[in-house]
């Protein structure tokens, strides 16, 4: 029999198990030990391991004998999802990475005030997506989803209310359409240093 590997009560982390285990836990999900019970146990409260755990999960009744003579610890592990598994303790191939990192997918949600039905906003799509790749480092997936039915707007009111959009979206009043104003502003300054450095070689006789 391998060394047992005996997780501590309230380990958190991911857990390494044997056949038939390997396949019934979640990959890549945190799992902690909720309880640790041997087979004696389970065995004097009138429950009945064989069945509920090696029965259960295909285990041979020669490793349930051999478990029942070392008296056996099961191990509840219970994931973040509320998933549990009762694992006798020889299935346990590795303890708990508990220095992983904790990972999960998210999502950032931007709600859009009534705009024209055509306004085409794949610009702002890209544009998000490469920000997001310029200050996390990922690759970022986008959806336009429609949150209201089509309505008519007035002529008028439409017009006062593009004037107000183009206002805004002109005026420089964020952090990035600042930063974005700089760019603009440096790259024509690059441009013309450029075109004056070549007009200095062009007309402009080297000293001797």
């Amino acid at each position: 029999m391998p060394d047992l590997i005996i997780p501590t009560i309230g380990s958190s982390g991911y857990f390494e198990l044997r056949s038939p285990f390997d396949v019934l836990i979640k990959p890549n999900e945190r799992y902690t030990c909720q309880a640790l019970r041997k087979l004696s146990d389970y065995l004097a409260n009138n429950e009945k391991p064989k069945t509920d755990i090696y029965d259960k999960y295909t285990i041979s009744e020669v490793d349930y004998d051999s478990d029942i003579a070392a008296d056996m610890y099961v191990v509840s592990l219970q994931s973040e999802k509320g998933h549990w598994l009762y694992v006798p303790a020889r299935y346990i191939i590795k303890y708990p990475i508990v220095n992983g990192i904790p990972y999960r997918s998210m999502m950032i949600a931007l709600s859009l005030p009534p705009l024209p039905a055509d306004r085409d906003l794949s610009f702002l799509e890209t544009d998000m997506k490469n920000l997001v790749a310029d200050t996390l480092g990922v690759v970022a997936e986008s959806k336009v989803i429609e949150t209201s039915r089509v309505v008519l707007v007035a002529k008028n009111k439409h017009d006062l209310k593009q004037a107000e959009r183009s206002a805004l979206s002109n005026g420089k009043v964020t952090d990035r359409s600042r930063y974005m104003s700089l760019v603009i502003d440096h790259n024509n300054a690059l441009t013309k240093i450029a075109q004056l450095e070549n007009y200095i070689k062009d007309n402009i006789p080297a000293t001797p």
